[in-house]
């Protein structure tokens, strides 16, 4: 049993592995979402900077041919380039050159000087600019660091050139700010929420493995504790899903099952042994005075007919144990229709002595709406309403009353049969109990029978997917066995 129950264990290593990913997937996703920003972010940097310089080149490259066409004979002095370069740009700086397709320079804001060749950046700009077919605008080359673009002047043969140096500490400033800082709070606050609730969530699991591991030990008191089971008061806890409540106390309901079937086990351990016991302690006193002669043989005859009667007790008793081990199972093809009211007319024929001896006036009412069949293996079906009826006759008090009666729920797909009687009734703790096997409602043990025969009709209707159960009658006042048989499964 501990074997088979360490098998159900609940492991929460599922739990944590869950968690663990959900944390790594979140913060993979919160990185991906950083980095795409960040993207988009440089991207529509790099392209407000890339619209300033084509632009700075366009308006040097338009002014510069309108004044070479007005003025073709005068030359366009550094100092008037650099006036007007300074009203350009304002704020925005940046290397100017004026060169032709061989990158001599015509004009430069930098450290350069009318007539020498530009660096490299420069001829590859206007190298890049002819291959393009002189097109308007265009961008040569964009790093982390510069910006290069150039445009041809007109008919001039003459181009732009502008090397714009690009600084992304703004960039990245800003990207912390309003976009890094931000994310990790949130990031941090996900996770620690996330780990907050999978913690809470997961209370009820640990609750439940720590309380198995228990019984597998061998601790059949152990329960999960209430909070986990009970709906109305969650003192303060918190799950994700009633399915974690729902399962603790299905697991409490388990190791009571468990509890009750070991205390059944023991008792029936106890029982067998009690009700052997007398028999053979008979057998053996009788068997002792014969043979040391206290017994004369002219009684031996006398005495071995008690040996044979407890003999039969004994057998009767290994009989009956071994039917109600195997009564739950019931063959199908032995199931067949047959009518309830004709069983019931013949039980009460074949009683009709034990009534008689008591004066106890039976009554039978049967409702016949919807039909009185019903479906069973009929030898058993009729051993549990001999049974109950037995059980009433011989606790009811003489003169008394025994009802039976019958009812159609089409609901259940059964007919529900009642059987009470007149007698002292079973007090309410012990309701519950008469059904267990070898127990008997007197403490002396003096009845007769070993208290087998309600156990035995239990497991003969739950072979049959029925259920019975026992209150107080209200008309008569004592005990009311309340039980079931099926109807046949093409009625409803």
């Amino acid at each position: 049993m501990a074997g088979s129950l360490h098998n159900k264990s609940v492991n929460t290593d599922f739990a944590v592995f869950l968690n663990t990913f959900l944390i790594i997937s979140t913060v993979i996703v919160f990185a991906v979402l950083v980095f795409i920003s960040y993207q988009n972010m440089y991207n529509q940097y790099l392209d407000e900077a890339m619209v300033e310089s084509t632009d700075i080149c366009a308006d040097i490259a338009v002014d510069y041919a309108d004044f070479s066409i007005k003025y073709p004979d005068v030359e366009i002095r550094n100092d008037l380039m650099d006036l007007y370069l300074d009203s350009i740009f304002m704020t925005s700086k940046g290397e100017v050159y004026i060169v032709d397709s061989e990158g001599i320079v015509y004009y430069t804001n930098t450290d350069l000087h009318q007539g020498v060749f530009a660096g490299s950046e420069v001829k590859f700009a206007v190298a890049s600019a002819n291959s393009r077919l002189y097109q308007n605008v265009q961008e040569v080359t964009a790093s982390l660091s510069k910006l290069v673009t150039c445009t041809n002047i007109g008919n001039t043969g003459l181009y732009v050139v502008h090397i714009a140096k690009v600084d992304f500490s703004d960039v990245i400033s800003e990207f912390m700010t309003i976009m890094v800082y931000p994310v990790i709070v949130s990031l941090a606050a996900a996770i620690a929420l996330l780990v907050g609730f999978t913690g809470i969530a997961i209370r009820p699991l640990r609750a439940i493995s720590k309380t198995i591991t228990k019984v597998s030990e061998g601790d059949l008191s152990a329960r999960v504790d209430e909070k986990f089971t009970s709906y109305g008061d969650r003192s303060g806890m918190l799950t994700l899903s009633s399915d974690l409540t729902d399962m603790a106390g299905e697991v409490n309901i388990m190791i009571e099952t468990l509890e009750n079937q070991e205390n059944d086990r023991a008792m029936f351990i106890s029982s067998v042994a009690h009700d052997i016991r007398t028999p053979l302690t008979s057998i053996n006193g009788f068997v002792t005075a014969m043979t040391d002669g206290t017994i004369p043989p002219e009684l031996h005859e006398k005495y071995l007919g008690k040996i044979k009667y407890e003999v039969d007790r004994i057998r009767t008793l290994v009989v009956s144990m071994t039917e109600a081990s195997s009564l739950s199972h019931v063959d199908p093809s032995l199931m067949e229709e047959f009518d309830l009211k004709n069983v019931v007319e013949d039980m009460l024929s074949e009683l009709e002595p034990q009534l008689g001896s008591k004066r106890i006036k039976a009554e039978a009412r049967i409702d016949e709406e919807g039909g009185t069949m019903v479906y069973g293996e009929v030898h058993q079906l009729n051993r549990v309403l001999i049974n109950i009826v037995t059980n009433a006759i011989k606790f009811t008090p003489e003169d008394g009353k025994i009802i039976i009666s019958s009812y159609l729920d089409k609901k259940e797909k059964a007919r529900v049969i009642t059987v009470e009687d007149s007698g002292p009734g079973v007090e309410p703790a012990k309701r519950s109990k008469v059904f267990d096997s070898f127990y008997k409602a007197d403490p002396s043990r003096k009845q007769e029978g070993f208290g087998l025969g309600l156990y035995i009709c239990k497991q003969i209707l739950a072979g049959h997917n029925q259920l019975i159960r026992l209150d107080e009658s209200p008309e008569l006042g004592g005990a009311r066995f309340i039980f079931s048989f099926p109807i046949p499964p093409d009625k409803e």
